[in-house]
């Protein structure tokens, strides 16, 4: 394995969809990480303030939209780089052959159930919206608002998943 995380003899993507999957599921990346530091810097700003006698009152709601929003924007970043968990014993164990067909059935699968997903949580986010549904809590947040990072992060994995069965599922990780 690379420093990195990915397969040595991953090669870069060779279609355009593959690029285009590839810089996308970058950038999620990215901003998943900087919902990281947005969870610690207001936990850590709601410490301070504690101290004091103070408080923002809208951490706990806060960080919780932030954490939603880096599990799913991480979500296809995490797939590139082949974080996400199987079973290697199993997988290892298979000829080349069964290997890139189990590829093939396992990354096909993902993205069917992928796309319906995003479907229903797209139709989800639309409810919201049209019905003006708000959080019951101190900021009456848009419930819309933060169901879209969910559906930002599901489209990316499944244009990731689509890039994959482009390039023929040979940079499976």
């Amino acid at each position: 394995m690379h420093s990195e995380g990915k397969p040595a003899d991953v090669a870069p993507p060779a279609t355009a969809i593959g690029r285009l999957a590839d810089k996308v599921s970058t950038a999620a990346g990215v901003a998943a990480g900087f919902c990281v530091i947005g969870i610690l810097l207001i936990v850590c700003s709601e410490v301070v303030l504690r101290q004091f006698k103070h408080s923002m009152l809208v951490t706990d709601e806060i960080a919780g939209y932030l954490n939603a929003s880096l599990v799913f924007l991480g979500l296809a970043y995490t797939l590139k780089s082949g974080g996400f968990i199987r079973v290697e014993v199993t997988y290892d164990a298979m000829p080349p052959a069964l290997r890139m067909i189990a590829r093939w059935i396992f990354t096909s699968v993902a993205a069917v159930f992928i796309g319906t997903i995003l479907y229903y949580a797209t139709l989800h986010v639309h409810y919201a919206f049209v019905q003006d549904t708000r959080a019951v809590s101190v900021l009456a947040t848009p419930e819309w608002i933060p169901q879209s990072v969910m559906v930002i992060g599901l489209a990316v994995l499944f244009l990731q998943l689509v890039a994959y069965l482009f390039e023929r599922v040979r940079n499976v990780p």
